[in-house]
């Protein structure tokens, strides 16, 4: 299991490996190395950004010092399993309310709330994928505590763990109605189709067909004898364990010994968040993760006067990073499905502000660590800096 560690004069690390480690909760840690993310790190030439250090290092007339950071990290998201979580004895499962009209078009309704995730795409998403409805005539609607049914809300990367979970299940469950409809409307036994998109299919003739459209006008309309009229579902799902996005981020910087000013040249940052079910939000949502781990490890205080006033109570005070001040960044990922999961998928919003503040932070003490230094206080500004590099005989 890759915890939080920072490298600075290692290797970089590989353990690949094909079994769970165990936590003290019992709970298995189901991250399985299918792809080895150190060896991707590879391509950013680890070792020749130390052999450049190095000789930066031997250069006593350098403007800068060059600093590396190397972080790899495991999450522990997707809360959680009834058994060990809950908010004030209400278990910490969640749930989706699938209703397929007549027209085939669907509302779906959630316990979470999106606080600018791209929720609504997901979900979806998901439910335009089992069900072959276009998500373009799929209402997501959540957190309406007057309709909703009960759930317990969107922190801590579980919205795509636990809810995402049940809004498959409940789709899975329409699924199974629908093509007990399909069979029927077919006249041929279940066993006998297909599904194929958005329609199932009789085995071995593609001409005969109903596409989930014509299912959902038969289950209001004419529905099989013996089964209830109506395509909808409601799903609880209480996840067996958490799951474990991980990641292993690269960061260089250059800081000028005059200054103090820290420069961001490279990072390289790589999430594994098991299935990737929208990449375009993952990025998103990347990008923003990192951008407010750069303004925390880099800016961001809330410092006090002798008397205790505040003296960071403005934005103007506040370090904000616009795209003036935000590195470029540089993200890839593997795919390593969580193995208890209906789809895979881990959770991401977290990862980046959790894997790249100790990056850039590793990234400044390294810059120091051949002067003996182990530790400097975040946030690492220009002021801050230029006082480490005069205590520690570097400025110019």
């Amino acid at each position: 299991m890759w915890w939080l560690t920072t490298l600075r004069l290692t290797p970089v690390p590989t353990r690949p490996s094909s079994q769970p480690a165990c936590s003290t909760s019992s709970l298995a840690v189901t991250t399985f190395l299918r792809h080895t993310p150190a060896s991707k790190v590879k391509a950013v030439d680890y070792k020749g950004l130390r052999a450049e250090q190095k000789a930066k290092r031997a250069d006593p007339n350098s403007p800068t010092l060059m600093g590396i950071g190397l972080v790899t990290f495991t999450e522990v998201v997707g809360a959680g399993p009834s058994k060990i979580c809950d908010i004030l004895g209400v278990g910490m499962f969640d749930s989706c309310e699938i209703r397929i009209h007549p027209t085939g078009s669907a509302i779906a309704r959630m316990g979470t709330i999106t606080q600018g995730q791209g929720h609504q795409t997901t979900y979806a998403q998901i439910i335009a994928t089992e069900l072959g409805i276009p998500s373009e005539v799929i209402q997501v609607e959540e957190g309406d505590t007057s309709t909703a049914p009960y759930g317990l809300g969107t922190y801590g990367s579980r919205s795509t763990p636990v809810a995402g979970a049940a809004i498959a299940l409940a789709a899975r469950k329409i699924h199974a109605k629908a093509r007990k409809i399909a069979a029927h409307m077919l006249e041929v036994n279940e066993n006998d189709l297909d599904w194929e998109v958005d329609r199932f299919k009789v085995k071995g003739d593609d001409s005969k067909f109903k596409t989930m459209s014509e299912v959902a006008w038969q289950a209001y309309h004419q529905p099989p004898a013996g089964l209830e009229p109506g395509l909808e579902a409601v799903h609880y799902y209480d996840p067996p364990n958490f799951t474990f996005p991980f990641g292993i981020y690269l960061c260089v910087v250059d800081i000028d010994r005059a200054t103090g000013e820290t420069k961001i040249r490279r990072f390289y940052a790589l999430d594994d968040c098991g299935t990737r079910i929208n990449p375009m939000i993952i990025e998103g949502q990347i990008h923003g993760g990192l951008t407010e781990g750069f303004a925390v490890a880099m800016g961001q205080q809330m410092p006090f006067d002798a008397q205790g006033n505040l003296l960071g109570n403005t934005l103007m005070d506040y370090f904000l990073p616009t795209f003036v001040e935000t590195p470029h960044w540089e993200t890839d990922h593997t795919t390593t499905p969580s193995p208890h999961h209906p789809l895979g998928a881990k959770g991401v919003a977290e990862s980046p502000h959790v894997g790249s503040i100790p990056t850039f932070t590793s990234a400044v003490v390294d810059a120091f660590s051949h002067l003996g230094v182990t530790h400097l206080d975040m946030p690492h500004n220009a002021f801050r800096t230029w006082k480490a590099l005069r205590e520690h005989g570097a400025a110019l």
